[in-house]
């Protein structure tokens, strides 16, 4: 029997139980609605099942509209998915690094933004996309590339991806959909983000390259270059770098799940 990691199964425990939550909600609501529609209105009882199955057709609507328009804002039209081909050097790269760290290989794709910054996302290892900027690309080595593609591989592995990416389509859905409802899920979706350490993951990914350099240079570059995201902010715990994190931000500004690079660069220049 093949040995399932214990951080994985911790994650994807964490996800079940969202998604059963999520179509609960739809399930009770329906329902409730569908017995208030029996006691008050002429329809009769047989509305009640009538509702349960719309609610679950709606729900699993929603989440397919949810995993679409969250690739939308994180791939969107104006980013290239790439062919091998396309940039050789991010596709060697990401066969390396998925090779020793036993995922399967991702789709790619390249924003065209001069931030410097990457994410990885999708609710199961096995349909993982890597996202990196156009900035990403012309800012870092070989070396430093590695280091940060380590790390969005380690999250695959992890089932740290699948989690936020279904905390996102889950409980962050009505910001996904109209940013604008952000404050009213700001604190549910922060505190299911809130699972996961930057320091860990950065660990497990130079624990994999053996150069803890290489992840502090790249990090450095984001500080310098900057890491701001045109995505909605729903997206941002998807990020390696919190768009947040820049030169003139003060650690306070930072959610308390996620730390600044400065400190980051800091505790693996000690490993």
């Amino acid at each position: 029997m093949q040995r399932v990691d214990p951080l994985f199964a911790i994650y994807r425990s964490r996800a079940d139980k969202l998604l059963a939550e999520f179509w609960v909600v739809h399930v009770v609501a329906a329902a409730l609605a569908g017995v208030a529609a029996a006691l008050f209105t002429p329809l009769g009882w047989w509305v009640v099942p009538l509702a349960v199955v719309a609610a679950c057709g709606l729900a699993a609507g929603e989440l397919a509209v949810g995993e679409r328009r969250l690739r939308k804002l994180l791939v969107g039209a104006s980013s290239s998915e790439l062919d091998p081909p396309d940039e050789p050097r991010l596709a060697n790269v990401v066969d390396g690094v998925c090779l020793l760290v036993g995922v399967p290989v991702p789709e790619l794709a390249v924003a065209p933004s001069s931030a410097v910054n990457a994410t990885a996302f999708g609710r199961r290892p096995d349909q993982s996309t890597v996202v990196v900027t156009k900035g990403l690309l012309d800012s870092l080595n070989r070396i430093e590339l590695e280091a940060v593609v380590a790390r969005l591989a380690t999250q695959i592995r992890d089932g740290r991806a699948a989690y936020l990416t279904t905390a996102v389509t889950t409980v962050g859905l009505p910001a996904l959909l109209w940013p604008a409802l952000w404050p009213l899920v700001q604190a549910r979706t922060e505190r299911e983000a809130g699972t996961g350490s930057d320091f860990h993951d950065d660990a497990e990914a130079v624990r994999l390259t053996r150069y803890p350099p290489g992840l502090a240079n790249a990090l450095e570059s984001m500080t310098s270059a900057g890491v701001r995201s045109d995505a909605p902010r729903v997206t941002w715990p998807l990020w390696l770098a919190d768009p947040r994190s820049a030169e003139t931000a003060a650690p306070d500004d930072l959610p308390d799940y996620r730390a600044d690079l400065e400190t980051r660069v800091a505790v693996l220049r000690e490993f």
